[in-house]
């Protein structure tokens, strides 16, 4: 538990996603020109950090998540996820500041479409390094024969953006280098907060995670995990 640094990966088939590619990584000759001038100095402006925290689930029942202790996620689908586990990971991830100082230098100085890249690039990073995240813990507890479910985050499919203050609240008085604004947005703007369970299998590769996409008719959502 505590904070990681996780260098992201700049996966370019995301970003076409952004740019309305549909995963396709072919771009205009002028957009290439400015993905690459953005690239060459994005790794100076990225400060990589997540902070995590495993906590005891005491209960799951029909659209609720009860934890060890005071803490009670309500959704639906949260706990058809987690109706299995009986630990959760919770996690902050944050690429920093700096980005978001130079996004807002590039919009003021009339540099639109440089700042629209740049503000793809850092919503890409980040998740990227909590997707690496998610998949070294699925590695690691693999060995201990448990599996991982499906990240969630709040504001996803039906879990209010609002549990954003219970989430953040298990953190107590750690630093994290995100701060919760009342809108329960996230300062840094290029952060992710979220959690994934964990529970005992005898084969942690037999069965796939529940997936919620499936039962979901939202079709052209770009969090869609089909």
């Amino acid at each position: 538990m505590g904070p990681m640094i996780i260098n992201p990966r700049l996966e370019e088939y995301k970003l076409s996603r952004l740019f309305g590619g549909a995963g396709r990584e072919s771009f205009s000759c002028s957009l290439t020109a400015k993905i690459e001038s953005c690239k060459d100095r994005l790794s100076t402006l990225l400060e990589p950090r997540l902070h995590y925290r495993i906590e005891k689930i005491a209960n799951v029942g029909r659209g609720f998540v009860s934890l060890q202790g005071s803490t009670t996620f309500k959704s639906l689908k949260l706990s058809q996820a987690l109706k299995d586990s009986d630990e959760i990971v919770c996690f902050v991830a944050t690429v920093g500041s700096v980005i978001e100082d130079q996004i807002i230098a590039l919009m003021a100085a009339n540099c639109l479409s440089e700042a629209y890249v740049l503000d793809a690039m850092g919503s890409v990073a980040v998740e990227n390094m909590v997707e690496q995240f998610h998949q070294r813990n699925g590695a690691k507890f693999a060995e201990e024969k448990k599996s991982v479910t499906l990240r969630f985050s709040p504001g996803y499919c039906d879990w209010p953006v609002t549990e954003q203050k219970k989430l953040f609240g298990l953190f107590g008085s750690e630093f994290t280098g995100v701060e919760l604004l009342d809108s329960c947005l996230m300062q840094p703007r290029k952060s992710i907060s979220g959690i994934f369970g964990l529970f005992h299998t005898v084969n942690p590769h037999a069965f796939p995670p529940y997936n919620p996409c499936q039962d979901c008719n939202k079709k052209d959502c770009i969090a869609r995990r089909i």
